[in-house]
């Protein structure tokens, strides 16, 4: 796991300034403290921070093939990279070391372009071709690692993080808005924005070409959607399903360096830990995180959870200041607001379980593969209600009638036109018409209503038009929801310089195969009972009460763990922050966000948020506060990064 950034030049001649290069290497020294390297040639320059974990002593980076024409530098694991070198060798390549980041200039002298699809693992990486005076970006199929590029007069500068192309002279930092109203939405700043003006994400699935000046985004590969394949049988998803994760996980558990697990006594790390522990001749060291509040702590989950697979458990309460005081520095190391309040809690524990191990892995994807997030992914029984009603009530009294009923019921969503509005209804932390009332006038022009946003989930749901409505959803978090999590997780363990590996969701063999489960395998009705009184509530009264969610991993689970873990409801990582805002955390968000320097920004409405703050809404999981706490989020970014 590593870390790096670089420019590259549209004229093949000019000198990179070393100085430059190296600042931006310095700034992401969290993501590799053991090593750096530097490969600087006419119209290039490239810097490397690297966490060594396979091939410690060797492996150094940037890294090149025999004759110096190729060079890489790296981020991630290529977990079937022994099976590359075999064949790459057997083709006369020759290694000069025991590390998987040589097999990518084999692979791309070789195969060229269409190398990448030949990669099983999590990466993000710069190719320099000194022949073709040509730099590739290129990220892994889900976006498990990420990777960031922007372009600066004839130059394109590129890293692991934000941080080091804001810190380029002459790259002015401007706050994004339309990455600001996604982020209120849907928790981040969707698709290929970053929070600041002008700097992009290389899209998972996707590599860049900078050659002469000329950039170029191109796509090799397309995460697959379930397209009605044949039902082969609920033993038959068992065994493949459990068969595809053991060898996911057996593969992630490569290392050189002391490995461990996060285990929040949920099912998803549960079953993750415990094939570990089969695999593993030795205790897994296994890391829990809660808060001192009683209702948001799984401590007792986890170790029912440790005892039964007889690991090596640490125990980690966070208490409410040390959140606090960890909030704002957070801030500035993602270089965006934290997209969950637990984000914290996930930093400080990267930091707890450094002392004991360089490698952790993480139960991250299943939700959105088995479909654990039964409120929204249920939520095509409502829409298809509501298409029925549609056909009977006119339009005007399906409005007034959505406009009179509570949020929880699924009448109230009788105003949507079409799956896409629907989908919208039921799937933000700020619904659009809420969010739009606490911007100002200038930030709601310039947004033109979020657009651009929803163009991009209009051409998910366009593209996924032909299949049934339950995996089309599953497609949507697949493709957007999964990112957020993803990237949580590797800014947070990687600012404690920990390498976090996600077995569900970075071998693209095992993700495929889930897609293709048939969805009544995934989410259950308990029985045809259940079914029929479903009819008569909103998805998100009936799930986990009236169905199964990840029918499939908990049967998976029941083999391996206690019935009670194996069939608990998903907890999600609660935080108290509504008991927070009742001490004093509410009081805090009002001097921040009314003050003058807030308001002087001009992009909230003073009368949006007095609104907001005063309206004491009383909605389930602690939405209220997360409103609240994601403001503050945006008004303490723009201190750290804009007023400094």
């Amino acid at each position: 796991m590593c870390g790096f950034a670089g420019i590259a030049s549209a004229s093949v001649n000019e000198k990179i300034d070393k100085r430059i290069v190296h600042k931006m290497s310095e700034l992401l020294y969290h993501r590799g403290p053991d090593d750096s390297g530097f490969y600087f040639d006419p119209g290039i320059g490239i810097g490397h921070r690297r966490l060594s974990i396979i091939d410690v002593s060797g492996g150094n980076q940037p890294l090149s093939n025999e004759d110096r024409s190729v060079w890489v530098s790296f981020n991630g694991e290529i977990y079937n990279f022994q099976e590359l070198k075999n064949r790459l060798i057997s083709l006369g390549h020759q290694f000069k070391t025991n590390c998987d980041t040589e097999v990518i200039v084999h692979s791309y002298e070789e195969w060229g372009l269409e190398s990448f699809s030949f990669f099983n693992g999590m990466f993000a990486f710069a190719l320099w071709d000194c022949n073709k005076r040509r730099l590739l970006l290129v990220r892994d199929r889900l976006g498990v690692k990420p990777l960031y590029w922007a372009k600066l007069n004839n130059k394109l500068l590129f890293s692991s993080e934000v941080k080091s192309i804001l810190a380029v002279p002459g790259f002015e930092k401007r706050m994004s808005l339309s990455a600001l109203s996604s982020y209120l939405t849907f928790r981040q700043a969707v698709w290929d924005l970053s929070f600041f003006k002008g700097v992009n994400k290389v899209l998972p699935g996707h590599y860049l070409i900078f050659q002469g000046g000329d950039l170029q985004i191109k796509k090799y590969y397309e995460l697959p959607v379930n397209d009605g394949s044949e039902d082969l049988g609920e033993q038959y998803y068992l065994d493949l399903v459990t068969d595809l994760l053991r060898k996911s996980i057996k593969r992630r558990m490569i290392s050189d360096v002391p490995l461990g697990a996060f285990l929040s006594g949920g099912l998803d790390s549960s079953i993750l830990v415990a094939l570990m522990s089969e695999l593993n001749r030795e205790k897994v060291q296994t890391f829990s995180i809660g808060y001192e509040e009683d209702d948001y702590n799984e401590e007792d989950f986890a170790r029912q959870v440790s005892n039964h697979c007889s690991t090596d458990h640490h125990q980690l309460t966070l208490k409410n200041e040390d959140y606090v005081n960890t909030w704002t520095r957070l801030i500035r190391q993602k270089d965006a607001p934290l997209s969950i309040p637990h984000e914290v809690a996930l930093y400080q524990l990267s930091l707890d379980l450094k002392n004991h191990v360089t490698v952790v892995l993480s139960g991250e994807g299943a939700d959105e593969l088995f479909g654990g997030y039964g409120r929204v992914q249920r939520s095509p029984m409502d829409w298809k209600k509501i298409s029925l009603l549609r056909k009977i009530l006119t339009p005007r009294l399906s409005r007034f009638l959505a406009s009179k009923l509570p949020n929880d019921s699924f009448l109230s969503q009788l105003g949507c036109e079409d799956h896409l509005s629907h989908f919208f209804k039921v799937y933000n932390w700020v619904p659009f018409e809420e969010k739009w009332g606490l911007f100002s006038k200038d930030t709601l022009d310039a947004l033109d209503h979020d657009s651009r946003t929803i163009r991009i989930f209009e051409e998910i749901f366009s593209k996924t038009n032909h299949i049934d409505p339950y995996d089309r959803i599953l497609h949507v978090f697949e493709k957007i929801h999964l990112s957020c999590l993803l990237d949580r997780l590797d800014m947070m363990s990687m600012a404690a310089s920990v390498e976090a590996r996600v077995p569900f969701v970075d071998d693209h063999e095992l993700v495929e195969a889930v897609i293709k489960i048939p969805f009544h395998y995934k989410m259950r009705w308990k029985s045809n009972f259940h079914k029929l009184l479903a009819t008569y509530y909103s998805s998100f009264k009936a799930s986990e009460w009236l169905d199964t969610n990840k029918y499939i991993l908990r049967n998976i689970g029941l083999s391996l763990l206690p019935k009670g873990i194996a069939t608990r409801k998903k907890l999600g990582f609660p935080t108290p922050l509504d008991a927070w805002l009742r001490n004093g955390l509410k009081d805090y968000a009002k001097e921040i966000l009314l003050d003058d320097v807030s308001l002087s920004r001009g992009i909230f409405s003073k009368v949006g948020i007095v609104n907001l703050l005063e309206s004491n809404q009383k909605i389930p999981y602690d939405f209220y506060g997360k409103k609240i706490w994601m403001l503050l989020n945006i008004e303490l970014m723009a201190r750290e990064f804009f007023d400094n």
